[in-house]
């Protein structure tokens, strides 16, 4: 038999920077000979998660920003144009195995401070402001829940000689999904076993993000210990997972039950692990408490010849904590 140790958990830890008025702090950040530096403030992947919704909503992709070297400095406006870069898009797919496809110009509208020509958008940090948001209005009526959408973004230019581009903040790439109502990070209680072995227990309580894939559909992701679909257990000498095993789940949306279960990795993956939902359990999203009750199992005829080729049986109740 074989599994997969963790070496270590993966913890993924998210920041805020807050902006202030006080423009000592300001001038902080300077280049060459004390010049102002435009830069982009977000982090290199903008990831921004929304509620279903199908009117017209306001969003910020990324925001300009200006570290003065001065109050003269801060007190004049500076104009910056951004190109679109979807390089930065089929990078992304690329080194994540993602397939987000650019924002289509029909989904959405530009605020109108901001210009276009080509592919190149004018941007005005004006007089006595530090920071400029690229603010877009995008129609939730138009948006397909089975796709992901995506746009990259590059300084290529600033006015005036004492403005510099920030040599590692000039670009971004903006990944914007719209969640459906069972998307978030849920806290994970339950029993498994493993007819294999019985000295593998459950390592619970676990922690499971629920990421849209479809407007019925979610991935279910280990983002704690692996980054990916899986289960993490205990083997009674420390912590494994099975390989080529991890859940999607398909849910009904007419009553919240679970219409099935397939394994992420294929159904069956290459190790003949697949995944199929226990008739005997409730199977189902409370709305009310936005809990869910699942019964599933994880089957391998090459580890378990005999019908129905059960190996794995959970039994688990997953509640919501919070949005992702």
């Amino acid at each position: 038999m074989r599994f997969t140790t963790i070496k270590a958990a993966a913890l993924t830890m998210c920041g805020a920077m807050l902006f202030t008025s006080c423009i000592k702090d300001e001038f902080a950040d300077q280049g060459a000979a004390g010049k102002n530096i435009i830069k982009i403030n977000e982090a290199t992947e903008n990831k921004i998660f929304s509620e279903p919704f199908t009117n017209v909503r306001d969003f910020s992709l990324f925001s300009l920003r200006k570290d003065a070297n001065s109050n003269a400095s801060l007190n004049t406006a500076t104009q910056v144009r951004i190109k679109q870069n979807n390089t930065l898009v089929s990078d992304y797919n690329t080194a994540n195995g993602e397939n987000f496809e650019l924002l289509p110009d029909s989904l959405y509208t530009r605020d109108a401070s901001i210009t276009l020509s080509g592919d190149t958008y004018t941007m005005n940090i004006a007089s006595g402001d530090f920071a400029k948001e690229f603010m877009i209005k995008l129609n939730g009526a138009k948006w397909d829940l089975a796709k992901k959408y995506a746009l990259g973004f590059s300084i290529a230019t600033v006015d005036g000689t004492d403005n510099q581009i920030s040599a590692d903040r000039k670009d971004v790439l903006v990944l914007i999904a719209i969640k459906n109502k069972w998307d978030g990070v849920y806290s994970i209680t339950g029993t498994f076993s493993d007819v294999t072995n019985a000295a593998f227990v459950g390592a619970y309580p676990l922690e499971w993000q629920l990421r849209t894939t479809s407007a019925t559909q979610c991935v279910v992701v280990d983002d704690v210990y692996l980054g990916i679909p899986g289960f993490v257990f205990n083997t009674g000498a420390g912590l494994s997972y099975y390989g080529s095993f991890g859940l999607i789940v398909n849910f009904d949306p007419a009553t919240d039950r679970i219409a099935s279960v397939v394994n992420f990795y294929g159904q069956p993956s290459g190790n003949t692990r697949s995944a199929e939902l226990d008739p005997t359990g409730l199977n189902r999203y409370d709305n009310a408490t936005k809990t869910i009750d699942i019964k599933y199992f994880m089957r391998q005829p090459s580890a378990v010849p005999a019908a129905p080729n059960v190996r794995c049986r959970f039994n688990e109740q997953w509640k919501f904590k919070r949005s992702r």
